[in-house]
């Protein structure tokens, strides 16, 4: 294994170097159980560990395996830490791990801990069953693919139907122009917001330029945020503030209640947003919902993006990898598998005959009974590709801290010269560690 550059490994690790002796006391991988091993399983969630369980009874009753699984969960932060130091320290650490899409950066900082899945996702003939902007986009690096997702996360805009009735609002709305009018005329009718822009995550400007086919970074690992298309999603968003249709979102549960209350009346984003968050915080707005593809920046482009999920990934440290690859892919190309998970957290998958599925296309009371996997399906193949970076997290901060809060919050803060401030720290922060 290649060191790391030091400044990259104390980067990387950060405070969890003072627990290093207990993490290095957990579990070796491939125990030895009686007649057979067992592979252990990291994750941070019981509801992601819910649905892969299913699947691994699935794969017992077709394949037979010689090897049994144990399944641990710890808190997210000390999880992504364990596996960090394990990994380098050669031992204690898992076989297959569920690993965040934010914390992947720091896992590719030097020699990558992962196996790379790429010749056996083409051995397999299923490399291009996926959406792979969701699948392995967010795991790859420099051409290679180290973990898998299973959650789709196709971006929509999600609306009030019933105030945009009220209001005379129509819909579907084809582009984001007709939506700055839409959203004029609404708050000169309503006094509300057409939509929020949050201040201090960068989500929602990250899905309008990736509909652009802009993004963070190059297939290099440059920094290419400060770009037209990172311009023009940041210009939109303070004009759309500075005219009044669109707020800065609340902080907290601040946003829910004004969501509940129809302070908001859209939102955008993939379904864990949509369905799943709104769900849970605003569950009087039921049936008040509609879904439609994101508005189009000009004819001919994507309608869609993707943000957010969780992949598995199989550790080289691991004695069992080819076990621990063999499935971890099943479980991503097992329709039954899949259609599990479905029932359990409402998660479309990036597997297409998956997604193909009827029981993922029917209707939804929370969406007045409409097809939110209609619409899903209708925008998946226009995902646009996108690369992740060693550096993704100083990178997103820079971006964060010094182009969208104060150009957001602050009147006299231009688009431009945010973005160039914050284009110089990150190229400053990485010029920095890789010297």
């Amino acid at each position: 294994m290649q060191p790391m550059h030091r400044r990259s490994f104390l980067k990387a690790v950060g405070g969890a170097t003072a627990g290093a002796s207990l993490f290095l006391s957990g579990c070796a991988p491939a125990i030895l159980t009686g007649a057979k091993k067992t592979l252990n399983f990291w994750a941070f969630s019981s509801t992601r560990t819910q649905w892969q369980q299913k699947a691994w009874e699935l794969y017992k009753q077709e394949k037979k395996p010689d090897f049994e699984i144990n399944w641990m969960i710890f808190p997210f932060q000390q999880m992504h830490d364990k596996i960090l130091i394990t990994a380098l320290a050669g031992s204690g650490g898992p076989d297959i791990a569920d690993i965040e899409i934010g914390q992947f950066a720091r896992f590719i900082k030097g020699d990558v801990i992962f196996t790379d899945m790429t010749s056996k996702l083409q051995q397999m003939g299923i490399a291009d069953q996926f959406y792979r902007p969701s699948a392995t986009d967010p795991w790859s690096w420099q051409g290679k693919i180290y973990g898998i997702g299973n959650e789709l996360n196709a971006c929509l805009l999600s609306y009030r139907w019933d105030l945009f009735e009220k209001a005379g609002i129509k819909a579907p709305i084809t582009t984001w122009d007709e939506f700055a009018e839409a959203g004029r005329n609404y708050h000169k009718a309503t006094g509300k917001y057409f939509i929020d822009f949050p201040f201090n995550d960068s989500g929602y400007w990250w899905i309008q330029t990736l509909q652009g086919k802009g993004g963070f970074f190059d297939a290099s690992g440059k920094p290419i945020f400060n770009s037209p298309e990172g311009l023009k999603t940041l210009s939109y968003q303070k004009q759309a503030l500075a005219e009044g249709w669109a707020s800065i979102r609340p902080v907290g549960q601040a946003y829910w209640a004004k969501v509940s209350d129809g302070t908001f009346a859209s939102l955008i984003g993939p379904s864990w947003n949509f369905s799943g968050f709104v769900q849970q915080n605003s569950p009087d707005t039921a049936g008040k919902w509609l879904l439609q593809p994101l508005p189009l920046w000009e004819a001919g482009g994507s309608n869609t993006a993707t943000q957010g999920g969780t992949g598995v990934a199989v550790l080289k440290t691991s004695s069992s990898v080819e076990e621990a690859l063999d499935f971890v892919l099943y479980e991503h190309s097992s329709v039954e598998a899949l259609l599990g998970d479905y029932s359990i957290r409402q998660t479309w998958p990036t597997f297409k005959p998956a997604l193909e599925q009827a029981k993922l296309s029917e209707p939804l009371k929370f969406f007045n009974n409409q097809s939110a996997g209609g619409v899903i399906k209708e925008v998946a193949p226009q995902i646009n590709k996108w690369y992740n970076s060693p550096y993704w997290p100083e990178t997103t901060d820079a971006f964060t801290r010094l182009a969208l809060t104060p150009c957001l919050q602050q009147a006299g803060v231009s688009p431009a010269s945010a973005l160039k401030a914050a284009d110089g720290e990150a190229t400053r922060i990485i010029n920095f560690e890789t010297a």
